[in-house]
């Protein structure tokens, strides 16, 4: 599965269509995604209509969001993957309230990439949580990024490991090509949200990259 897609239909940064993702998902081989448009979760009503629409039947469509998470300081905690709320929630909240809503609805917390490098004005620093996933009370976090090199990935998978979290691959797409360069692999079939979270939080699952660090 691929655990983090954004389509051009919520996510003005995406140029990946909906049904065109779809087809691809099934030609690269894949048997579930889940779409995790910038604080917006797709209506049932809206996922039915687009799965009808793309012809495709046999793959497992899921929603979740992406949030931007920040602290009632303005300071940034990181982006997150929310799986099992049933409700949008935008971004600007701090992680510690959405930590809360979320887990309060059986769902997981995911940190987005929070080892994907970025260049600022102050120095080397992450577009993600970094280090402070030791700090946070997360399901689990991206082990497996096409944005990583070799350090976030050991970086990332030391902290997998130290946390006793789960690790995901997600291609974090935008575009076609990218869709499942990074997957999440479960040892046992899912075929719900509620499955894909309890299988989380077990820790049943295993990222893999299907793209050279």
């Amino acid at each position: 599965m691929d655990l983090h897609i954004h389509t051009n239909r919520y996510s003005g940064c995406s140029n990946l269509d909906p049904s065109a993702l779809l087809r691809k998902a099934r030609d690269v081989g894949l048997d579930g995604i889940v779409l995790t448009e910038h604080g917006i979760r797709w209506s049932d009503e809206n996922l039915r209509e687009l799965v009808e629409a793309s012809g495709v039947k046999d793959l497992l469509v899921l929603v979740g969001q992406e949030v931007a998470c920040y602290t009632p300081r303005g300071e940034f905690q990181g982006e997150f993957l929310l799986f099992g709320y049933p409700r949008s929630l935008g971004s600007s909240r701090s992680l510690e309230v959405i930590l809360k809503l979320v887990h309060g609805e059986g769902g997981v917390v995911i940190a987005a990439h929070p080892f994907k490098k970025i260049i600022s004005a102050n120095g080397d620093g992450f577009y993600g949580a970094g280090h402070l996933v030791y700090e946070y009370d997360l399901d689990g976090l991206e082990v497996a990024h096409p944005s990583y090199d070799r350090e976030s990935t050991a970086l990332a998978e030391e902290a997998m490991r130290k946390r006793n979290l789960a690790g995901i691959g997600c291609s974090d797409a935008h575009d076609l090509m990218s869709v499942g360069l990074c997957r999440s692999v479960f040892p046992d079939p899912v075929t719900d949200m509620e499955g894909l979270c309890e299988a989380i939080r077990e820790r049943r699952v295993k990222a893999i990259s299907m793209k050279a660090v």
